[in-house]
């Protein structure tokens, strides 16, 4: 058992830390090309947020074993043992295994193809981790055999998700072009189209200040209607009896 928790721990503070990492780096990566001139801006908010302590609550730690449950399991029987033998490795894994799960939420919103993608690479890498992290504990040729399919399936997945982030980029790239080929073609009309428009608008502004004008030199309201004379009443006089 002291060899298995041992094997947790590592698994847990150092395979967890690197997979997330790296996963973190990818998702800044492929979120660069939208932020436009603002991505080295937006890629440190995103570092500062990504550092921001986390408290685990009973939802998210049931979210974070839902999450394993559903794309790695071996990782749950880790986590287990790590849960009852090492409470502090448990609630720093916990944590990380959060961030990723909420980065992956958000990727999910963004684009369903590239969560399913990226998804595949976590699990890809988090059994390489495993692997490698078993190795440490003795070395054989079943081991390694392991060990390299789950080597080839990451190179796949990272392949696999590196394409549709390229072609992601070339719809966009192909989007400007369109866009620069349209307003080179449609340059004069835009001019004119926008020209007669502030024409219009200019001309509709000096007639109503001419006519506010005008009303104020004859003495009328704006509205265009005289202003109205108060009415006198003489009082009544009333003649002596005789």
């Amino acid at each position: 058992m002291n060899g298995w928790i041992r094997l947790t721990v590592f698994v847990a503070m150092l395979g967890l830390a690197g997979w997330l990492a790296a996963q973190e780096g990818a998702g800044k990566k492929t979120s660069a090309p939208a932020r436009g001139s603002g991505g080295a801006k937006g890629s440190g908010g995103a570092k500062a947020k990504a550092q921001l302590p986390v408290t685990i609550t009973p939802e998210r730690e049931a979210a974070v074993m839902t999450f394993i449950d559903r794309n790695h399991p071996e990782l749950g029987d880790l986590l287990t043992h790590l849960r009852d033998n090492q409470p502090d490795a448990y609630d720093q894994a916990v944590k990380e295994l959060f961030r990723t799960t909420e980065r992956l939420a958000s990727v999910k919103e963004r684009d369903p193809v590239q969560y399913e993608l990226e998804i595949t690479v976590w699990k890809a890498q988090s059994r390489v981790q495993l692997l490698s992290a078993k190795m440490r504990m003795g070395i054989t040729e079943d081991l390694k055999k392991e060990l390299r399919a789950a080597l080839g399936d990451q190179s796949d997945a990272k392949l696999a998700l590196t394409k549709h982030e390229r072609k992601r980029v070339a719809d966009r790239l192909g989007k400007l072009d369109d866009d620069i080929q349209k307003f080179g073609q449609e340059r004069e009309k835009v001019i004119d189209r926008q020209l007669q428009m502030l024409t219009r608008n200019a001309e509709g502004r000096g007639s109503k200040a001419g006519t506010k004008a005008a009303d104020k030199s004859n003495g009328n309201k704006p509205n265009g209607k005289k202003p109205t004379q108060p009415t006198v009443k003489t009082p009544a006089v009333k003649t002596p009896a005789p």
